[in-house]
């Protein structure tokens, strides 16, 4: 008996250590796997930005920010020019940690939220850590999307402007938690930065400039990227080839200055789309890279969230319309800009602004968010149905006008138009940091 007592316990004592350590190894096998730019990448870091582009995957991005970090956010407010402090936090996606990224808040006059909303941010995840990056994004914003409600419009537009050959960051979309409250849906977008440069130019050295708030190009511009970040005369040749008043030599100095056929596809791809709040409507929502290698500046767009006709802008608007951003205003107010403008415009609205096509992706899109709204907040959900369908309708009456306006073309002599230039006064343009 005392045999079999004497056997049975040590088979308790061996069980009980066997699973003592099958529970350690699992505890162990469910710790966080922290990113280093020093240590291997975890698997999950390895797949590519296209994962969050082009699969449809929505992340799920937990954000934890300190205290003092909080407190200082809590004090960031819209200010037209002021410039916004960057604090350390950490990312968290699935077991994958992310720790020291940078966090500012974003956005403008419409789109700005407090911390304690749901504000727009941007995450720069090799500031305080080089190398380290996230789906091999270095920078990435998450977009509140409290302008659009269907959180389609900024994906839609950018895959535009991109069939029609003009640089454009790429969107998705994520679900984002700050601090353990959930602020559901957000677009996702790639950063403006020379990692982004590097897949459209082969000299990256040139300087990337950002409009901020309603500015042109003599504005007090800020700079994303360069390698001459402290030169302020860089748009100087830009310049003085809009301020030129005869229309044949500025066309032909717009010509040596500009990538004429790309910046053609710019402002058509914008009028086509009624961005009312971007750079020919409103010298507002744009960025220009003076390519060093090419001697050419390349404009490229930004704030897509208010298309196909809402708050200032209807369906209808004309394709012609008063063009406020100067080079705009310059390269269409000579006959050949004018002619080759509405040229470029006919091209795109018939081989890149394919309405069923664009209907479709819409769905498609839609299918892919609403899941993730509806488990949010099912009021977000019904919103986005109604605003989805909005779209569609705005869509579709576009490419009726787009259709009518080209059948009849507007025979205004554009230079009548007023140049309207302000003497050449460049401001202090300002490094982002």
């Amino acid at each position: 008996m005392r045999r079999v007592l004497f056997f049975f316990s040590v088979c308790l004592i061996a069980g009980g250590m066997i699973f003592v350590r099958d529970q350690h190894s699992v505890r162990r096998s469910n710790r966080p796997q922290i990113s280093h730019a020093s240590k291997p990448e975890p698997k999950h870091e390895k797949r590519s930005a296209s994962d969050l582009f082009s699969s449809g995957e929505i992340p799920r991005l937990r954000i934890e920010i300190p205290r003092g970090a909080f407190r200082t956010l809590e004090n960031t407010h819209w200010r037209n020019g002021e410039e916004r402090p960057e604090v350390k936090v950490t990312v968290k996606e699935g077991n994958t940690i992310y720790e020291n990224v940078g966090l500012h808040l974003k956005g403008a006059a419409g789109s700005f939220r407090s911390i304690d909303d749901k504000p727009a941010l941007t995450l720069n995840f090799q500031k305080f850590s080089p190398g380290q990056s996230f789906h091999g994004l270095h920078k990435l914003s998450l977009n509140n999307s409290v302008q659009d409600p269907s959180y389609l419009s900024e994906k839609i537009c950018r895959e535009l402007f991109a069939a029609a050959g003009v640089p454009v960051p790429r969107s998705g979309h994520a679900r984002v938690s700050l601090n353990g409250r959930d602020l559901g849906l957000f677009v996702l977008t790639e950063g403006f930065n020379k990692q982004f440069l590097k897949k459209h130019f082969k000299d990256t050295t040139g300087v990337l400039y950002d409009s901020g708030f309603v500015q042109d190009i003599t504005g007090s511009l800020i700079v994303n990227s360069g390698d001459k970040s402290s030169d302020r005369s860089g748009l100087e040749p830009l310049v003085s080839a809009c301020r030129e008043s005869d229309p044949s030599k500025r066309w032909e100095k717009l010509e040596r200055a500009l990538d004429m056929d790309r910046f053609l596809s710019f402002i058509a791809m914008e009028v086509i789309q009624c961005h009312w709040d971007g750079y020919a409507m409103n010298h507002n929502n744009w960025r220009v890279y003076h390519d060093v290698a090419a001697e050419k500046y390349i404009f490229m767009p930004h704030g897509l969230d208010q298309m196909f006709g809402v708050m200032r802008s209807s369906p209808n608007c004309p394709i012609l319309p008063r063009m406020q951003g100067w080079v705009a205003r310059a390269v269409v107010s000579t006959p050949e800009g004018k002619r080759r403008y509405l040229e470029k415009v006919g091209d795109l609205s018939a081989n890149v602004f394919k309405v069923d096509l664009l209907l479709k992706r819409v769905d498609e899109i839609s299918a892919t968010i609403r899941p993730v709204l509806a488990e949010s907040d099912p009021n977000e959900a019904r919103s986005h149905d109604v605003h989805a369908s909005m779209l569609k309708s705005r869509i579709a009456a576009r490419a009726e006008s787009l259709k009518t306006q080209l059948a009849n073309p507007d025979k205004r002599d554009m230079s009548e138009e007023e140049n309207g230039f302000p003497p050449v006064q460049f401001r202090r343009m300002r490094p982002r940091r």
